[in-house]
């Protein structure tokens, strides 16, 4: 270069002016290639379950339409948190929060077939990447419920942006079977990119945990899907003084731990559940994680079906759970607010409230919230 002429930045440079290898570009190619077959392995119509009817439904929705249209009427849960936000003007960061339930704000979307990341920022986690929203970079924590694309397909972006916003490695939680396919698949991404994509990979399965921080667990517990799949329980722990030590001094407490006496019992408790895509196998089962998911605080549950063009049957088939099926079990969840996402493209908002209005019991319904982020 001529002395005194800044270097012009690789990344700026034109096309036309760096030679590309052909042996380079193939080998990417082949490399991503592989790695989706790997991590996709159901063809798209069984595992999701939607016919051309939903392809024509998404393709309507490639710019969602703003929340809170005044064509859709909330209900339930969602009707009473709508009242309490009229007149309220959102922070700047509060702006991307849709719904507020049982003491956690919610950001993200969910559109069956389309993409799928729910964001809890108290707690820096998403779950499942989507198409990797904006917001979900500053989650330190993603768990994966599965390895189909509308729920993975953005990981590497969010790997990615964390690292050029210069924030800490990510943790990565999957099912332990899909860790090699998911390595093979930011594999690809590396070679494709021309970057490390830093990250902490945890394969995970029913019956270990993850701890984020001294007060926070998370375990997964068992779904049925096409795929190998997984929800999560966030748990938050808590040291509590035994009973038999309630009267003692602090003075006398401090001695007791020092001679190395046990003065306190782990307190847990169920905040945050999410199911991911899944039957409603996991409703009924015994697994002490699924049981702690219908008292969490907050469940966050699939309901891809909520009519009668598709059967519980025809869920079930498909992987996926049906508003019937979780009307039928409205005794089970006690939880305090329950988030029903991945409806299917084919309906509208409408259809959805309708739906939850008309098929669930009282005493469940005003205590959901549908996740209407990209429905018309």
């Amino acid at each position: 270069r001529i002395s005194g002429t800044p270097r012009r930045p690789r990344h700026l440079a034109s096309t036309s002016s760096v030679a590309v290898r052909p042996h380079r570009q193939a080998y990417r190619v082949a490399a991503f290639s592989v790695a989706s077959e790997a991590m996709h392995t159901s063809q798209v119509s069984c595992s999701v379950g939607f016919t051309s009817q939903d392809a024509e439904a998404i393709a309507e929705l490639d710019k969602p339409p703003a929340v809170g249209d005044a064509n859709v009427q909330p209900t339930g849960a969602a009707a009473i948190r709508s009242e309490e936000a009229q007149g309220l003007k959102l922070s700047s960061k509060e702006r991307y929060v849709i719904h507020t339930l049982a003491g956690y704000k919610i950001e993200g979307i969910s559109v069956g077939g389309q993409e799928t990341c729910v964001i809890i920022p108290q707690l820096k986690i998403a779950f499942d990447s989507g198409r990797c929203p904006q917001r979900c970079v500053y989650a330190d924590t993603m768990c994966l419920s599965h390895t189909h694309l509308d729920h993975v397909g953005g990981a590497g972006c969010y790997i990615a942006t964390r690292s050029l916003l210069a924030l800490s490695p990510p943790a990565v939680l999957l099912p332990a079977s899909r860790a090699v396919a998911f390595e093979a698949f930011i594999s690809a991404l590396r070679a494709l990119d021309g970057s490390n994509l830093p990250h902490r990979p945890v394969p995970i399965a029913p019956g270990g945990e993850h701890r984020v921080s001294k007060t926070m667990v998370i375990r997964p517990f068992g779904t049925v899907h096409p795929v190998p799949s997984q929800g999560y329980v966030v748990y938050s722990t808590k040291e509590k003084l035994k009973a038999e030590y309630s009267g003692v001094t602090g003075v006398e407490i401090r001695d007791l731990k020092r001679a190395g006496v046990q003065v306190t019992d782990t307190v847990e408790v169920p905040e945050v559940a999410f199911t991911g895509d899944t039957t409603a196998d996991w409703i009924t089962s015994e697994d002490p994680v699924a049981v702690d998911a219908l008292r969490a605080k907050l469940l966050i549950c699939e309901c891809t079906f909520v009519d009668d063009v598709v059967t519980p049957e025809g869920a079930r088939e498909y992987g996926h759970t049906h508003l019937n099926e979780i009307a039928a079990a409205a005794d089970r969840f006690q939880n305090d607010a329950v988030l029903l996402i991945h409806f299917s493209a084919r309906y509208k908002a409408a259809d959805i409230t309708a739906a939850l209005a008309a098929r669930l019991p009282e005493q469940l319904q005003k205590r959901v919230t549908p996740l209407l982020v990209g429905f018309s």
